[in-house]
């Protein structure tokens, strides 16, 4: 009788959610974030190397305009590029907090945090070329608080190196130097 009555609690108990984190690539991955963006409810935090792929992009500004809060960190030699930067330039207009990479060496991180409870990391950029032509691999943590906060501290890290004063002298000055400049810091 003990035995199922135990039982019995342990089949009716509720059980914690399992944090799903898988590995994908391209198209894979471009539909996992994206799925996590449009799921987002309060916040996400991202640091990508490069950005330009217009799905993501209309997703982040959708995501913005429901009121998620969204943080975007950049590396500034991607901004040199002509089409990076008029994807940089509409998510500001936008009213993204967007902020260029304005310390020593390249921002390399591809990682995204949302609402503190998933996370997105890896090789993938979100490029075209990421979605079309490369091998890239993105590792998913889907409500797991814990791996999402290791990814925050991440993020927090290369978002205070890079103050929004350095970050918008840079963006302001981009245009009238050049992009030879740009690539060799």
């Amino acid at each position: 009788m003990r035995f199922l009555l135990i039982l019995s609690l342990m089949l009716c108990a509720p059980f914690p959610a399992a944090a799903v984190n898988a590995l994908d690539q391209g198209r894979g991955c471009e539909k996992r974030l994206l799925s996590l963006i449009d799921g987002a409810q309060s916040t996400i935090d991202a640091a990508v190397y490069a950005v330009n792929r217009e799905s993501i992009v209309n997703a982040l500004v959708k995501a913005h305009g429901r009121g998620v809060a969204v943080r975007l960190l950049t590396d500034r030699a991607q901004l040199a590029a002509v089409k990076d930067t008029s994807v940089i330039d509409r998510l500001a207009a936008a009213g993204i907090e967007v902020r260029a990479h304005t310390s020593k060496g390249l921002m390399h991180a591809k990682i995204a945090v949302f609402d503190g409870k998933s996370a997105i990391s890896g090789s993938f950029n979100w490029t075209d070329s990421a979605v079309e032509r490369n091998s890239e691999v993105c590792n998913l943590f889907i409500d797991a608080p814990d791996d999402a906060a290791q990814h925050q501290r991440l993020f927090d890290k290369l978002w205070r190196e890079n103050s929004r004063e350095k970050s918008d002298r840079w963006l302001k000055m981009r245009g009238r130097c050049g992009d030879i400049p740009l690539l060799r810091t």
